[in-house]
């Protein structure tokens, strides 16, 4: 895969590792007497996790309804970390994906999250109460750095803690550069397209900035910059170029079977290093390719804007 660099004055560097088309991931059946909360207890996790592996907007389940395991029942700070990497007793631990290379030193600073979906505690302890869950490219002020836990601002000032393993500090520089014959002027219109859309809320059906859902969110950024893409995540699919996953650039689209139906129902656009930009099932918001290969079967990628 082309590897570029500093495409986002705030995305860390990461290595895309080379990735075949996945098996579909671990799903249960939807039987009767089913609820998500029953579900969450069979397998070990919590039905906040539930909904967002399967990118649920309701707690309402359909006999015979699949919902992917993959990536829940993890007692990980990070949601996206492999089971037998996990910490039980303490915030010393890891998952595939890049760990702060620099931990925050000091207070009074922003710091940005790392990892996939980190959980965000009451007090410095993997027993404490969950307050929340942030996500990778989240940005938080922190009030005291340490090297198992950081205090951090969280909702109307109060203090919480995250773990520190999933922060960053480290100062990124303000120009793109890139490898290869890219238009960097083309890269440049494209980040100024989606920056604004950043956080914007997940609607199942949505094509406008009021919200969007998956495919609803790359039609909009492609019409910006002048091409008409289909409408739904499906139908992109269908057309375009289609392209290797190691040729991937910026712009690239890739694609999804996130309901596990055995066909393309999400889609994502790719930023380089290995991360993608979507609308996920909560907003638009920054991702990783190494974790979404974890949760759902990948599908491909398709070229429909050519930056060379």
């Amino acid at each position: 895969m082309k590897h570029t660099s500093r495409l986002f004055t705030f995305l860390a560097l990461f290595t895309l590792l080379p990735t075949a088309a996945h098996a579909a991931s671990p799903v249960y059946v939807v039987a009767a007497g089913d609820t998500l909360s029953k579900i969450a207890r069979e397998h070990q996790t919590t039905v906040s996790q539930l909904m967002q592996v399967n990118q649920l907007n309701t707690d309402r389940l359909a006999i015979g309804q699949t919902l992917t395991l993959a990536g829940v029942g993890v007692p990980d700070e990070s949601v996206g970390a492999p089971p037998d990497l996990a910490a039980t007793s303490d915030a010393k631990h890891d998952d595939d994906s890049s760990p702060a290379d620099v931990k925050p030193e000091s207070s009074d600073h922003n710091a940005r999250i790392t990892g996939d979906v980190v959980n965000v505690r009451r007090t410095p302890s993997l027993d404490a109460k969950i307050l929340g869950k942030l996500h990778y490219g989240d940005t938080v002020e922190v009030v005291e750095a340490g090297d198992d836990w950081t205090k951090i601002k969280y909702e109307d000032d109060k203090h919480a803690y995250v773990s520190s393993t999933y922060l960053s500090s480290t100062p990124l520089p303000d120009l793109p550069e890139f490898s290869g014959d890219v238009d960097t002027a083309s890269l440049r219109r494209l980040e100024a397209v989606i920056q604004p859309l950043l956080n914007t809320p997940y609607v199942l059906g949505g094509t406008t900035t009021s919200g969007f859902d998956c495919s609803g969110f790359t039609s909009y950024v492609f019409q910006k910059l002048g091409v008409h893409l289909p409408r739904t995540s499906e139908e992109q699919f269908g057309g375009g170029k289609k392209i290797s996953l190691d040729e991937a650039q910026p712009g690239d689209l890739l694609f999804y079977d996130a309901l596990g139906k055995g066909r393309v129902s999400h889609v994502a656009i790719y930023m380089g290093n290995g991360v993608i930009v979507h609308a996920n099932g909560d907003d638009v918001r920054f991702g990783k390719v190494e974790y979404m290969h974890k949760l759902y079967p990948f599908y491909g990628v398709k070229r429909y804007l050519d930056f060379q």
